[in-house]
């Protein structure tokens, strides 16, 4: 049983996955750290498996799990969760836009009380940095107001990339998931919350990686869209089965 299991949800990601893979590796070696890697190949169409089937020749650690068809990143990491072993259990962006040092913040939030530890970038502690453009920052402000609203309170940014499940939250969490889009991390957090489960907020370096998948405006109206079925899903009594 590995002490970390590390999903990281890609689709078209050849290019920038080698990269941060390699840093994950490094780290995780130098802190002689027992892991497990799964790399969720989300219906891609570039060589993004092969690019991962290549480290898998040497290094036992790293998984592929593959989808005929990409269904989306909440798809992804829920497929990847469900299959992972780890005591600890981090969904990572294939970006590296949160480099996997700020991994050691986030396990100091688990090791003080919380049974998740969500990376974010609107919190600051005068260690950290952020850099992000302005349209980013802009939406990204607006939507994290009406996911408030409508959702989730006490959060400050809902869509880091970069969270930190104990192995009995993630069993918990992840089978009651629906939402396959990114509006998936919203859906995650109101059902920690619904569950009582302890989640701490903590700030994270972060730098805006070129590459992105997420379309702002197209991509932030689904996500607001996915609030309300997040809601309808709550009254319906999706959220209230019991593991």
């Amino acid at each position: 049983m590995p002490s970390l299991s590390i999903i990281i949800p890609a689709y078209n990601e050849e290019d920038r996955l080698p990269r941060y893979l390699g840093s994950i590796v490094k780290y995780l070696t130098e802190k002689n750290t027992s892991y497990e890697l799964i790399i969720v190949d989300d219906g891609s169409t570039d060589s993004t498996a092969t690019v991962v089937e290549k480290i898998m020749e040497t290094n036992p650690h790293v998984k592929i799990i593959r989808t005929s068809q990409n269904h989306g990143k909440g798809f992804a990491v829920k497929a990847g969760m469900l299959n992972a072993c780890g005591k600890l259990r981090l969904f990572a962006d294939a970006d590296g836009a949160t480099p996997i040092k700020e991994l050691e913040r986030l396990r100091q939030g688990i090791e003080s009380g919380a049974d998740i530890a969500i990376a974010s970038r609107a919190l600051h502690d005068g260690s950290t940095t952020v850099t992000a453009r302005l349209h980013r920052k802009i939406i990204g402000t607006i939507f994290n107001l009406v996911v408030g609203l409508l959702a989730v309170q006490d959060v400050n940014d809902t869509q880091c990339g970069f969270k930190l499940f104990t192995e009995a939250s993630a069993n918990a969490i992840f089978p009651l998931q629906r939402i396959s889009g990114f509006g998936f991390d919203v859906e995650i957090l109101f059902i920690c919350k619904k569950k009582g489960y302890r989640v701490k907020e903590i700030p994270v370096n972060w730098i805006d990686i070129k590459g992105s998948k997420v379309k702002l405006f197209r991509d932030s109206w689904k996500m607001f869209i996915d609030v309300i079925a997040i809601r309808l899903n709550d009254l319906r009594g999706v959220y209230s089965n019991r593991i």
